[in-house]
């Protein structure tokens, strides 16, 4: 490889001459965050008259973008963007576990050692075609066998044939916020140039499905209910104003009402 030097004069940067004729544009960015090393922008210029031409312009457009800081600072791959987004999350621990899970079973076996900036909308697509098909990432083998315990057993009627699931569409739509969360972050950070998350759309959110108890149902639970008058009475509150569970043991607490035993 022969080398042409730092250009005299011009914008911070080299453009490298490689053995078939193509020019190679260099420009340093920074030290990776993740890895610690010197990161550089690099492009490839094709062998022809104006070659030499096109090279300098790649070179002022990459030192704009450098300027401009629109450029990421680190090759970081998708797991190390989500280990950090997951240190930053704000969230209940039961919450933040269902996310960790999530993308242990869902996410990192297939993009997470992906640089982060390499991930486009088309492997998101793909990624959510394949949770669409199965649940357990199955290999399409019609001979896998879906035990009833992954310790060791004997075999008996509980223990099928597989039979392919999809991931509920309410899992694939955590799945797809988490990603959207960690890329906006990953831009703020200059990890990544772009949110590609915001290229694909999440599975559509399922219509509710109420199925509440008929009049005739619903009195037998009230008859049944008041043996107890303060577990009638808490029935009743549910029945009558529609509350949540979380709200009325909200209110529970903050008077002089009690439920005993319940």
């Amino acid at each position: 490889m022969t080398a042409a030097g730092r250009l005299r004069g011009r914008p911070r940067g080299t453009i490298d001459e490689l053995p078939s004729g193509a020019l190679r544009v260099s420009v340093y960015v920074g030290k990776d965050p993740i890895s610690g090393r010197r990161h550089y922008l690099r492009e490839r210029v094709p062998a022809g008259a104006g070659a030499k031409k096109e090279a300098e312009k790649v070179l002022r457009r990459l030192n704009h973008d450098v300027d401009e800081q629109r450029t990421p600072r680190t090759s970081a791959t998708l797991d190390q963007l989500l280990d950090r987004y997951l240190e930053t999350l704000d969230v209940g621990a039961t919450t933040h576990r269902a996310y960790t899970r999530y993308l242990e079973l869902h996410v990192r076996p297939f993009l997470g050692r992906t640089k982060a900036g390499a991930v486009g909308a088309e492997a998101l697509d793909s990624l959510y075609a394949e949770l669409r098909r199965c649940r357990d990432h199955c290999s399409g083998s019609a001979k896998r066998v879906d035990h009833r315990t992954p310790r060791e057993h004997e075999c008996d009627d509980r223990c099928r044939p597989h039979r392919c699931r999809p991931l509920a569409p309410a899992t694939i739509r955590h799945i797809h916020f988490v990603l959207n969360g960690a890329y906006s972050r990953g831009v703020r950070w200059r990890w990544v140039s772009v949110n590609p998350v915001e290229f694909v759309s999440p599975p559509a959110k399922p219509p509710p499905d109420p199925q509440p108890p008929s009049a005739a149902e619903a009195a037998r639970l009230l008859n049944e209910a008041w043996r107890d008058l303060d577990w009638g009475a808490l029935v009743w509150l549910f029945m009558t104003t529609g509350a949540r569970g979380a709200s009325c043991a909200h209110c529970a607490g903050r008077t002089s009402i009690g439920i005993r035993g319940r």
